[in-house]
């Protein structure tokens, strides 16, 4: 080979391995396989390996309308993720949305707190995980400057998957007005499960799914996030993942 043809081989080599595109931390969304009465497709599935977690989220609804769902937060780690209110407990790993029918998946962890802590998780009960869950998501706070939710737990129980505890929760809370809604009176209706998983100290960490609509999209959208929430889980853990807790304030 001359001496031209060498440099033209070692340039090739240098641009093929500057083009090559670098694999994504997450699994990419991917069709899911359809669940019972759900049309194939209707689900997209995304999976972390960082926190060890895969969920579900609607791209059309009940009635056949195509949801344009986003992925607006990229999975990422407990200490890059975006605090939910000032204490920075509550933390959005990842998120899903739909800009134009405001239809959210989103996905947040944080350490057990309020009646929670200190506590065995056996002895959780479902109503307790929610407000404690739903709480340590709200900026409300009375006069005294306890901090409450201002969602309506509709209805609250306990499910036990593959020997790991999940609690499913509906709830209601008033939200702005939107595009689809301009009424002064907007209502967001939701789904979530809740689970937990240690920290490296021990210590529980709640990993919450949160599915919400506009009221007037429930009913559209009831069956497909019950479906989504059937299908999230915890992941084993591989040499990708990083506990919540390790150096929660390095953010980067």
């Amino acid at each position: 080979m001359s001496r031209r043809q060498a440099l033209a081989s070692s340039l090739a080599m240098v641009a093929g391995a500057v083009l090559m595109p670098v694999a994504p931390a997450f699994a990419e969304a991917e069709p899911a396989t359809a669940a019972a009465g759900i049309g194939a497709g209707a689900l997209q599935t995304l999976t972390d390996p960082i926190l060890a977690y895969t969920y579900q989220y609607p791209t059309v609804t009940s009635e056949g309308k195509p949801l344009n769902m986003i992925i607006s937060r990229v999975p990422e780690k407990y200490s890059s993720a975006a605090p939910l209110t000032a204490d920075a407990r509550q933390r959005i790993v990842s998120e899903v949305f739909d800009f134009k029918n405001f239809v959210t998946a989103s996905m947040t962890v944080g350490p057990a707190s309020g009646v929670l802590k200190g506590r065995n998780p056996e002895e959780w009960k479902p109503r307790e995980v929610a407000l404690t869950v739903l709480v340590d998501r709200s900026t409300a706070r009375t006069t005294a400057g306890q901090r409450v939710a201002l969602n309506d737990v509709q209805e609250s129980h306990l499910e036990v998957r593959s020997g790991l505890q999940y609690w499913v929760y509906e709830h209601v809370s008033q939200g702005s007005p939107t595009i689809t809604s301009r009424t002064k009176e907007s209502y967001r209706h939701a789904l979530a499960v809740t689970t937990w998983r240690n920290g490296q100290d021990g210590s529980p960490y709640l990993y919450t799914l949160n599915l919400s609509c506009p009221e007037q999209l429930w009913p559209e959208l009831e069956p497909l996030f019950k479906a989504a929430v059937a299908k999230f889980a915890l992941l084993p853990t591989t040499r990708d993942y990083i506990p919540p807790d390790k150096d929660p304030w390095l953010f980067f």
